[in-house]
């Protein structure tokens, strides 16, 4: 996990950070996760996390598995395309002096694919060699920590149930980006819903300028 002290930040803002899912959040959705299932082998009903039924898996298996969502991940990672307004959004927080944390279930070399690939930075990046992933609170405990900020004081956004999950259960202001999606069933447990990036700067009540 990666910490750097946001420049010129004097003392901690009212708002403690916002963390950032990565696929789906700040980049277009890429992964066909039926795709990856069927070829790793795994059964559509019970529908077990991919990431989940690895745990379950002899080593050989594993090991196979792993190498199947490599691939795929790093595929995403290199056709990889930011949502709009996702560089304005993150410009304006920045300016906001609020610490910026990236919370995501890939791989950290994937991470920094995207990041390079994108020309973007975080305070803190939690990938999921670092320890308990999403709907774990853990991960949203230890980036706040980091920043020495409260969760409670925090937001947590992304597009899938386990984002949701994961701030709610950190104590996080959670925000569910749906995109032209149908809004999902879970929908109602975040506390906000948005279609597009920019939304955020509204919720959190700072302007373009980076000024609340």
């Amino acid at each position: 996990m990666n910490w750097r002290k946001p420049d010129g930040r004097q003392q901690p803002p009212a708002i403690g950070a916002v963390i950032f899912d990565m696929d789906g959040t700040l980049t277009r959705p890429y992964l066909d996760f039926d795709l990856i299932r069927a070829e790793i082998g795994l059964p559509n009903e019970p529908r077990t996390p991919v990431l989940e039924a690895l745990t379950n898996m002899t080593a050989v298996q594993r090991a196979r598995a792993e190498n199947i969502l490599d691939q795929y991940e790093t595929e995403a990672a290199l056709a990889s395309e930011l949502q709009d307004g996702a560089c304005e959004v993150l410009s304006t927080l920045r300016r906001a002096s609020i610490p910026l944390g990236l919370l995501t279930c890939n791989s950290r070399r994937c991470v920094e694919i995207v990041l390079d690939r994108h020309g973007l930075r975080f305070d803190c990046i939690y990938a999921r060699e670092d320890g308990p992933i999403k709907p774990s609170p853990v991960p949203i405990q230890v980036i706040c920590r980091q920043f020495g900020a409260s969760p409670t004081a925090s937001w947590m956004v992304g597009d899938y149930l386990f984002d949701v999950q994961a701030g709610r259960q950190a104590g996080a202001t959670t925000v569910l980006m749906v995109g032209d999606a149908p809004m999902p069933a879970y929908a109602d447990q975040a506390h906000h819903v948005v279609r597009r990036l920019h939304e955020l700067l509204t919720l959190l009540a700072i302007n373009s300028s980076g000024s609340s």
